[in-house]
């Protein structure tokens, strides 16, 4: 009689996960609340040291990047050139990396622009917020 033929063992690997990680559930839970923005580096959401975050509804505000001239209603997202909604404060922190350090802000400074163009932090779409949008990230820095 023969010998069965000898198999090669395949090298160990670790399983995939059955699904995202406790700390991704977490972040998509606080995005549901309105607590985290799309941002990676969202510097209003509630972090692991603090506990207890602040709750104000203006520290919520969260804003969408649209197409330029479509009518922007503040409840939806209708009229987004991408799903990601930011915090004003996070939106105008990403865009000044991303410009290295130069102001994204339209006009010259003496007359502001009606629009503000932007690029999303995560699938870089452009687009455009409002200006007071903008001003009132700026001004929360």
């Amino acid at each position: 009689m023969r010998p069965p033929p000898r198999r090669e063992r395949k090298e160990w690997t670790l399983p995939p996960p059955p699904g995202p990680s406790l700390r991704q559930r977490i972040e998509q839970r606080e995005r549901e609340q309105g607590l985290r923005c799309f941002d990676t580096s969202c510097g209003v959401g509630p972090s692991d040291d603090d506990p207890y975050p602040d709750l104000s509804p203006g520290s919520m505000k969260q804003v969408s990047i649209h197409s330029r001239g479509m009518e922007r209603d503040n409840d939806t997202a209708s009229g987004a050139v991408c799903a990601h909604a930011f915090h004003p404060v996070c939106l105008v922190m990403a865009e000044r990396v991303a410009r290295g350090g130069a102001s994204a802000a339209g006009g010259n400074g003496a007359i502001p622009a009606l629009d503000v163009e932007v690029s999303c932090p995560v699938c870089r779409a452009t687009g455009f917020v409002k200006w007071s949008e903008w001003e009132e990230g700026v001004a929360t820095l």
